[in-house]
């Protein structure tokens, strides 16, 4: 039965012999020169003038919609994109959506989870869109977009209320910070000198420093100065800004060149948050340390805390008590300042080692000594910034039991990634169950393989390819072999994609197998972009059936229309699959703009077209959205922003 469910590739495979490094040598050999700059740019200008011809033929499209959240949704994505080109325009779209979200606010119903969910959504995309390009129109949009504070509930059911107006407040001086760093600086500097301590001062921090050096150090300096052990013992907020200033660590000085280009490299995001010199740190640090030994007692419940997975720091909880004299405010701060400090022993061992064995002192006293949560934690937090097989493999070393094989066998994979075949059998080995051993020993095998793939070893290839447990693991390692041998055999690397071809080239019966079509799609991008919308065409007419038949479903089985219009805020698998064959034909358009086009049409209903379309205008236009958009968990199928 498994030969013949192979036989179609093994067949294909065979007659790759015939590609040779010869091919490779004539395709050498016909390479066109590299084009004309000015050449570039003409058709640079005549692609992104056909996306915004398109995209204003998806805002009037967009009239038609009958849900207000997908209209909303659409204004926001087209002024993000059209504000470079057309500034009235933009602001005019924003703010059309601004009037039409603060009706929805008005008529919102709060006993609804959902849409309450998808109004503060809305809100914060539109505000901080905005914020992105004008400083002053993102206030002007967070205040019309205020939901009152009326409490009536005429239902009587549970309420859901909306974000809280300073959080997103915060979100938007962090955004400010990276276009009008000026109008940050003010805003940030006024909060300080009201004896406010607003959350995003770090990340304005973290913009300030690349921005403009002079605000960034006025500003550095101010904050530092209102962050005292006796400040940090009375106020919550003051508190927490500490934790989060000195949780990264301080900036990397530039005498720290010995460190690897591969260590740089993953721990860009973590350093990006790095805003205090060492020597602001030191004193912050130490400020820090002097406030949290102040702490007498964990109060009830509080033995285990630390952090959470991932590293995610846990903070003591408040005071139940509705009030608290200052004697429990100032042990409440305190409390919250040595458990973030429980999280940072390495930087105290580092940067103030004399005061690193009064702290664990303190710890033990108060029984948070030899925590192994605590241990567990600062592993994973390194785990997860690194994302090495060493900072994996010492994350398993502390993790509870019931996690360290899963740990450990990240940790051989990502070893296999890495092309450390030798670390990755000895994890394998020392650490995994046969089953799962097996499964590494093989992806082992295939990572020393395409390194060495050749026409010659068509017949291990073969073997191999045979003994794998799915289509999807062959699917996978044909496109690693066509990766493998494109430069050296191009027509050998394309007989592996037409083989991974043949083995998606049918009705998808899960959504793994969807993924597997998209992959294919994306790997023929590279050598021959026609085969990738071959194949994504049949994906886009099963997914049209999938849908039709969620329309006669929704309410019963499955709910992701609302009045006949599918919902754009859904976090429905089917509504994100759909989502993601739009965003491979957006990475297509710049290939065959046309094309992709063309193929986003053959989404039958409007609300997926149109979002298909809004993703070829976002990917030719270059517009990207900033990689901490604020959260957006279920958000998987919506109109895309920057």
């Amino acid at each position: 039965m498994l030969i013949k469910k192979i036989t179609p590739f093994l067949i294909l495979l065979a007659s790759a012999g015939f590609a040779n490094a010869q091919d490779a040598a004539s395709q050498t050999a016909t390479a066109q020169s590299s084009p004309d700059p000015q050449q570039q740019q003409e058709e640079k200008a005549k692609l992104e003038k056909k996306a915004t011809v398109l995209l204003e033929q998806v805002v009037s499209e967009a009239g038609a919609l009958k849900l207000p959240e997908n209209r909303i949704r659409v204004q926001i994505a087209a002024g993000d994109m059209l504000w470079d080109r057309s500034a009235t325009r933009a602001r005019g779209l924003l703010s059309d959506a601004g009037a039409m979200l603060s009706q929805m606010i008005l008529e919102g119903d709060r006993t609804d989870r959902d849409e309450m969910q998808t109004l503060n959504q809305l809100r914060q995309d539109l505000v901080l869109t905005a914020g992105r390009h004008d400083a002053e129109l993102g206030y002007q949009l967070l205040r019309s977009t205020q939901p009152q504070t009326n409490t009536t509930n005429a239902a009587g059911g549970r309420r859901f209320g909306f974000d809280p107006q300073g959080n997103l407040e915060q979100s938007l001086l962090a955004t400010i910070a990276a276009t009008d760093p000026k109008v940050a600086y003010q805003k940030a500097s006024e909060a300080l000198d009201k004896g406010e301590y607003p959350t995003a001062l770090n990340r304005v921090l973290a913009q300030l420093q690349s921005k403009d050096e002079e605000a960034f150090k006025k500003l550095s300096d101010k904050v530092l100065g209102r962050l005292g052990s006796e400040n940090l013992l009375t106020t919550r907020e003051a508190a927490s800004l500490a934790l989060n200033l000195l949780l990264p660590g301080p900036r990397v000085t530039g005498t720290a060149s010995n460190q690897t280009t591969q260590a740089t490299t993953t721990n860009a995001r973590s350093n990006s948050t790095q805003v205090l010199s060492e020597s602001a740190y030191h004193d912050l640090l130490d400020n820090a340390i002097a406030a949290a030994l102040n702490v007498t007692s964990l109060g009830p419940g509080n033995n285990n805390r630390g952090t959470g997975p991932g590293g995610r720091l846990r903070m003591p909880p408040p005071n139940p008590q509705t009030t608290t004299d200052d004697a429990q405010n100032r042990q409440n701060n305190a409390r919250t300042l040595l458990f973030g400090l429980a999280a940072m022993l390495t930087q105290i061992d580092q940067y103030l080692p004399e005061r690193s064995q009064t702290v664990r002192q303190k710890m033990t006293d108060l029984g948070m000594g030899n925590n192994p949560n605590l241990t567990y934690g600062n592993q994973m937090r390194t785990a997860m910034q690194q994302g090495t097989s060493e900072t994996l493999e010492a994350a398993a070393k502390t993790a509870p039991p019931q996690m360290q094989s899963r740990l450990y066998q990240q940790a051989a994979q990502k070893a296999v990634d890495e092309g450390n075949t030798d670390r990755a059998l000895q994890l394998a080995n020392d650490h995994l169950d046969e089953s799962t051993r097996n499964s590494i020993m093989q992806a082992v095998d295939f990572k020393r393989l395409t390194t060495t793939a050749s026409a010659e070893k068509l017949d291990e290839i073969k073997q191999k390819l045979a003994g794998l447990p799915s289509d999807s693991d062959r699917v996978k390692y044909l496109i690693d072999l066509s990766t493998s041998t494109q430069k050296d055999n191009p027509k050998l690397a394309l007989r592996f994609l037409d083989d991974a071809r043949n083995l998606v080239n049918k009705r998808a019966a899960n959504y793994k197998q969807f993924e597997d079509q998209l992959k294919v799609a994306d790997a023929f991008a590279a050598v021959d972009s026609k085969r990738s919308f071959e194949v994504l065409e049949p994906g886009i007419a099963q997914l049209n059936e999938l849908l039709s038949a969620a329309q006669v479903l929704n309410g019963f089985e499955i709910e992701i229309f609302k009045e006949g219009e599918l919902s754009l805020r859904s976090d429905n698998d089917l509504v994100g699959m759909v989502a993601r064959f739009g965003q491979e034909l957006a990475s297509l358009a710049k290939a065959d703009f046309d094309q992709a086009r063309m193929t986003a049409d053959k989404f039958q209903l409007p609300e997926p077209r149109l979002n298909a379309k809004l993703q070829i205008v976002q990917s030719v236009l270059g517009v990207q959205r900033p990689a901490n958009d604020g959260n957006r968990r279920g958000q998987n199928f919506q109109f895309v922003m920057r």
